[in-house]
Order: C-alpha cells, then structure tokens, then sequence
C-alpha cells in the first residue's frame, strides 16, 4: 500500500519528484523564460506584466543576460531550478543555454525541471536531456484531457532517455485519461489547486467557480483532487494554492536574506528584512552618527538616504529630528529594491 501523507497547509502525497522537494525547501529558483504561449487557458495566473510579453525573470528580479540568473542563484544558494513560463520551449535554444550555464556554475547535482504545454518530439527531447535537464511536466490543455493524444508516448520517451517525467494540470474537473495515460507511462502526476488571480478572476467567474472566504484558491477544487486524482496506483501529488505564500516563498526569502542581510538588518521569521531610514539632511545626519559614536557597520549611505540598524535609529530620534531628518523604520523583501511591505514613520 503507497503510504499518503498530508502537511500542514494542505499538501497531500505519496509521491515528491526532486523538483518539488526542493520546492519545498525553498530552495529552487524560479525561471520565468517568456511570456509567450501558443495557448489561453481560462485559468492561467500570469500577471499583466508578465502575460504576452517576452521577457525574462529569475525569481522576482528582472533579467538582462544570463549572468543575472546565475547570480540570483547565488544568492539563494539555490539547490535546483525551475523553468517555466508562458511557453519556455517557444524560446528552446536560450532554454538550453540557460541550463547549461547554471549546470556549469552550480554543478551537476543542480537539480532543473521544465513546465511546457508543448508535447515536443524525441529529437527536442534528447537536446534538453544532453544540455542537463533532469525533469519535465507536461501541461496538456483542457479541451485534450479526454483523449490526450501522445501525451502516454512523450511521457515514455522521456522516461527512456533518463529524464523524471510527469502531468500538471489544475484540479477542474476529473479526468481518467490522463491518469491512465501517466499510469501506463510509469511518471507522476502533480494536481495543483484552481487558484483566483487579478487576471483570471473574470474567467474563473464566467465558468462558474466561486473563491473561498479566505485565500485565493476556488472553492471545491482540493475535494475534485481528493476524489478524482489521488489513487492508489499512480504517482500523485495535490500542491494547495496557500502553498505558494505559505511555504514556498517564505523559505526562499528566508533563505536569500539569510545569505544577503547587512549585519544590521533584522530577518524576521518571514524572510523580511527590517531596518531604519534616515532622509533629509544627510551630511547633519552623519556628523551626529559620528558624535554619537554609532559604529559604521551598523548603518549603509544610500542615494538619498541612509539605512540603519532599527533599534539604535528609535534610540537616537531625537538627536536626528533636531537636525530636521525625517526617519522610519521599514519591512521590505529582501531584495535590493525589493518590495516595502510596512513602513513606520518615527
């Protein structure tokens, strides 16, 4: 008997392929390769930002050449990637080269896993296999769930040339082919649940799915995944959409502050980092940090500012706000622009 199992936010499985455990680790860099898709799946997620536009992405940080991706890398320390999209196979060559380059600056064990709506031929396959690809997930569409034609025999033939195979899809409805078909092939099967966004809100309303109270995910989509895809027999894996916030972000934020913070930064248990700012007159500001004796590695010049460590800003308010600086403390992810989730004027 395959032993289930069931986490605290909602994951239940008898089966983890490599790139979700590291997933699950926060440990994976997300690898946006375009925004382009051949496809326009009623319930697809992607931004504005990103939707139909071909641009680049490693995790949340924009990228120019490939030398952004290894560094973002770097600073998660990341055990594998993930490389998704819109459609990354519509840009196969820089996907090869992408994977190359990060099994050359990471090393081998770099785990690399590939989402695609594409069912690509033996010839496509054997090129990502030889470039490093250790993983693929096929994204069949919807209308094609019924009779998905090929997808048993493209699962096998990545399955012959040593690539971890599996299906994606989101928990909308049963569908029995599709099981047979990964069954039959000997892969995995990764049900995701149906989760509302700013884009898709509409599409998922027009076809009759409701939100829950609370969170982005609709409503019966994990009882459809419970009932329908999680058998006994196959490889199976229902990922919850509070995951995503719940887990997978709060772990890799946590672990590229942890790599990233300054000494006076704060990581809190979130992966946000925590200090002062100091704006205004900044020459006034810095002469008083020298009369107070802060030491230097407790605070940073920025353009336009300084940051500092929060506790000794609180202690010396005061001092600054004689000199007209205007001060708060912030909570930002902990990138090097990254997003201000709280700011508290002093």
């Amino acid at each position: 008997m395959i032993k289930w199992q069931e986490d605290s936010v909602g994951s239940i499985y008898n089966y983890l392929s490599p790139g979700c455990r590291i997933c699950r680790q926060g440990a994976g860099l997300v690898l946006f390769v375009t925004g382009n898709c051949p496809r326009s799946c009623f319930y697809c997620p992607l931004s504005e930002e990103r939707r139909g536009r071909d641009l680049v992405f490693a995790d949340e940080m924009p990228v120019q050449e490939i030398a952004d991706i290894l560094r973002e890398a770097s600073a998660i320390d990341a055990l594998g990637t993930g490389i998704t999209g819109g459609e990354p196979l519509l840009k196969l060559d820089y996907v090869l080269e992408c994977i190359r380059a990060l099994k050359n600056a990471r090393g081998q064990q770099h785990h690399i896993h590939l989402y695609t709506g594409l069912l690509p031929g033996r010839a496509v396959l054997e090129r990502l296999k030889q470039a490093g690809l250790d993983e693929i997930r096929f994204h069949p569409p919807v209308s094609e769930w019924h009779n998905p034609v090929g997808l048993k025999e493209t699962l096998q033939q990545a399955i012959a040339l040593g690539l971890i195979a599996g299906v994606e899809i989101p928990s909308i409805k049963p569908a029995p082919a599709i099981i047979e078909a990964v069954r039959d092939a000997g892969a995995f099967l990764n049900v995701n649940e149906l989760e509302f966004s700013e884009t898709n809100y509409a599409g998922l309303a027009s076809a009759g799915y409701l939100p829950e109270d609370l969170g982005s995910a609709a409503t019966g989509s994990e009882e459809v995944a419970r009932e329908h895809f999680l058998k006994d027999d196959i490889k199976a894996h229902f990922c919850p959409s509070r995951f995503k916030d719940a887990v997978q972000l709060k772990e890799r934020l946590l672990r590229r502050a942890s790599r990233t913070a300054r000494p006076f930064d704060y990581v809190s248990e979130e992966g946000t980092i925590i200090h002062g700012i100091i704006e205004g007159d900044l020459q006034a500001a810095l002469q008083i940090l020298g009369d107070l004796a802060v030491p230097e590695d407790m605070y940073s010049c920025r353009e336009g500012r300084i940051d500092i460590a929060a506790p000794i800003l609180e202690d010396i308010t005061k001092e600054l706000k004689s000199v007209l600086c205007i001060l708060s403390i912030i909570e930002k992810y902990p990138f090097e622009d990254g997003l201000v989730v709280e700011r508290i004027p002093l």
